[in-house]
């Protein structure tokens, strides 16, 4: 009989933490004053490096904007740059890429370098997070108006092409480590404080976030919802605002997981389907007081579903799910639940594989890595 106890699986932690006290001091500064001397952060990315960079650099003090903005002035950075340059004396384009290859990012990193050299515009700098500083946008460091942070966690790759492209790099090291990284340079630009204090708060915070995840696994929730996971049900990741890069990070690594069931991972909004019986919902809120997350919750319920939750404090969510409390600030909230829910793909797999399911190739040397980095 296979046990269903967790245990192990987070190894990968260790390696999150291993590569962000590799970043070199002398390499962030000049990345960490750029964003500092900003008036305006562009911010770039795509997938969960997208989704690391938006709860990262989220709350931040400053005038954030992305492409998607209503407001953006322009279709790309060819319209917008000029505009951009009229209204604040300094803009960053601030881009997280694990590759350094991916396409948004890169045609951006194109558009406004050559609209810089160009103009010979003092306005703007481009300053990036990569694993590879010899990848297209690690090069940008280069420049004079460049600046690049390797963080390593994106070594490996598919045996095949055709793997990456299908599936891509499904390892959170990278993401997760960036994440990180993001959140404290937030969190010391909002309290005015120099480069130095990032890397102090990523040491501190790291003690914390492996007491956090360990605690989470331990849970009985947890077991709880891997029970669930592994049977023949779908799963909605449901947050607004922050919570839900926080959601789309989890639902895109539980999707390759559960469709190699034949069973799907959905993101909440009007492409998830409706509740059905045995489905479940799997919410996350600061607050735990958010009408729309409480009517959603009502709704699964009434349809014989499953609720479950992590929120920041005792709330009206936490009572009417199976809940995870997370103590901590609102700032700081969506990184620690991002990490927290990090192992279930992981352990899913691991479960999967002990009742001899025969699950994709690329599944497996995704779970093989990571429990061994």
């Amino acid at each position: 009989m296979v046990s269903s106890k967790v245990s192990g699986g987070i190894g990968y932690i260790s390696g999150v933490m291993k590569n962000i006290h590799s970043v070199t001091p002398s390499e962030f500064k000049p990345f960490y004053d750029d964003l500092d001397a900003a008036d305006c952060i562009i911010l770039v990315g795509e997938g969960r490096s997208q989704s690391a960079l938006y709860i990262g650099m989220g709350q931040l003090d400053k005038w954030v904007r992305t492409m998607i903005d209503i407001d953006f002035p322009g279709r790309d950075l060819v319209d917008a740059a000029p505009v951009l340059e009229k209204k604040y004396d300094r803009v960053a384009l601030l881009v997280n890429s694990g590759s350094g290859e991916t396409s948004t990012p890169k045609i951006m990193v194109k558009q406004l370098s050559d609209y810089i050299e160009r103009e010979k515009s003092n306005t703007f700098t481009i300053d990036a997070v990569v694993s590879n500083k010899k990848s297209s946008i690690g090069m940008i460091g280069e420049k004079e108006y460049g600046n690049v942070v390797e963080l390593k966690g994106r070594d490996r790759s598919p045996k095949s092409t055709n793997g990456y492209l299908k599936h891509g790099i499904m390892n959170d090291v990278y993401e997760l480590g960036s994440l990180l990284l993001f959140q404290k340079t937030k969190e010391a630009l909002n309290e005015k404080k120099d480069y130095t204090a990032v890397f102090e708060k990523m040491d501190a915070e790291s003690k914390i976030l492996s007491k956090i995840v360990t605690k989470f696994v331990k849970s009985d929730n947890y077991k709880d919802i891997m029970d669930k996971l592994e049977t023949r049900s779908r799963i909605t990741m449901g947050g607004l605002g922050p919570a839900r890069n926080v959601a789309k990070m989890t639902a895109i690594r539980l999707q390759h997981v559960k469709r190699a069931l034949g069973d799907e991972a959905y993101l909440s909004g009007p492409f998830a389907p409706r509740p059905r019986a045995g489905d479940i919902l799997f919410m996350i809120s600061y607050s735990g007081e958010t009408e729309p997350l409480l009517g959603w919750c009502k709704d699964q319920k009434e349809s014989g579903g499953y609720v479950y939750s992590i929120v920041g404090n005792g709330s009206t969510l936490s009572r009417e799910s199976d809940s995870f409390i997370i103590e901590s600030t609102p700032t700081t909230f969506y990184e620690r639940a991002t990490f927290a829910l990090s192992p279930l793909p992981l352990h899913l797999v691991k479960r999967l594989n002990q009742r001899g399911l025969k699950l994709p190739e690329y599944i497996m040397e995704w779970w093989q890595h990571s429990v061994t980095e």
